[in-house]
């Protein structure tokens, strides 16, 4: 009997799996501007024109764009073309001031003009960190590394009166030692690009590793009044090499609403549970596609003991 239940279900599964075709609307090819923006840089935007859903080709940006930048409303600066083949950008003359609004305009003949605003967050910071030397531990790891597991707490100075937007991003320096007479000296030092973390798994449900070279906080990690992000960073070296950790760098960005909300949205495209509706990629450019957002940025530095 058991035997004929389950034929019956299996039947009735592969009765219920069809094939189903979705006919996608064609949409109008409409300019694709990306710039994200930061106090004392210039501003530079990304140009190239959308595609249909079903087209796996990567375009060849434009040539012939006239891109140019407001402050508050009034004309800035038109930004000059940059790079060449796969790689040309727009890029000013004049850079990015703290606290202020800025907005777009992004045109190319027969396409309709993207427009987009943004704005420079007031910079929030956190209590400066200090780092007790008993406090580092060390974790051996494969392939001759070890790391440096290295408790971090970042405090906020206060809480914005407005909904709060960070990211993070954790780099350092490794010394190359070389011994002459028995005494190590420094060969040179080089910048790790990516330095690890670990947290609690709250924390670490709220963080989302973004394109960006930083790890977005999810905003719901600052509800009732949280305002100290703790971690554990992982600095990465090869003993074995004559390595040694030499330095540690935060940085800490505060992002406009429009920063926040594009990343988060890319983040979760890959996130998505199967049979799940994918989330939408935030767009706040009118008139055509993309993302057109400030932060503002500040780097700590923090010697790390000689181990």
């Amino acid at each position: 009997m058991r035997i004929l239940i389950f034929l019956l279900a299996g039947l009735l599964v592969v009765q219920c799996a069809r094939e189903v075709i979705i006919d996608l609307p064609e949409e109008a090819t409409k300019i694709v501007a990306i710039c994200h923006f930061t106090p004392g840089q210039p501003f530079r935007i990304k140009v190239n024109y959308s595609q249909q859903v079903n087209d796996g080709t990567v375009p060849t940006p434009p040539t012939d764009v006239d891109v140019s930048v407001s402050k508050n409303g009034i004309f800035l600066d038109k930004l000059f073309r940059k790079g060449s083949g796969k790689n040309i950008y727009w890029e000013s003359r004049d850079t990015v001031e703290p606290n202020e609004s800025y907005s777009t305009a992004v045109r190319i003949d027969g396409l309709p003009q993207a427009e987009a605003s943004s704005y420079v967050p007031k910079h929030v910071r956190f209590q400066p960190v200090s780092i007790r030397p008993e406090d580092i531990t060390v974790v051996d790891l494969d392939e001759g590394y070890k790391a440096l597991r290295i408790p971090l707490s970042l405090e906020l100075l206060h809480i914005p009166s407005q909904q709060p937007f960070f990211a993070f991003n954790l780099t350092t320096d490794i010394d190359v030692l070389e011994y002459i007479d028995s005494v190590a000296v420094v060969d040179f030092t080089y910048e790790n690009e990516a330095a690890g973390y670990s947290s609690d798994g709250r924390t670490l449900s709220l963080l989302h590793n973004v394109a960006e070279p930083v790890v977005l906080i999810n905003e719901k990690f600052w509800a009732q009044g949280v305002r100290t992000l703790n971690l554990n960073a992982l600095v990465f070296y090869r003993p074995g090499q004559n390595e040694r950790p030499r330095r540690l760098y935060i940085e800490w960005r505060t992002l406009s609403e429009e920063f926040y909300k594009y990343h988060l949205s890319v983040a979760r495209q890959g996130n998505n549970l199967p049979l799940s509706d994918p989330d939408a990629v935030y767009n706040n450019v009118l008139g055509g596609y993309g993302n057109f957002s400030g932060y503002s940025v500040s780097v700590d530095t923090i010697d790390l003991p000689a181990r």
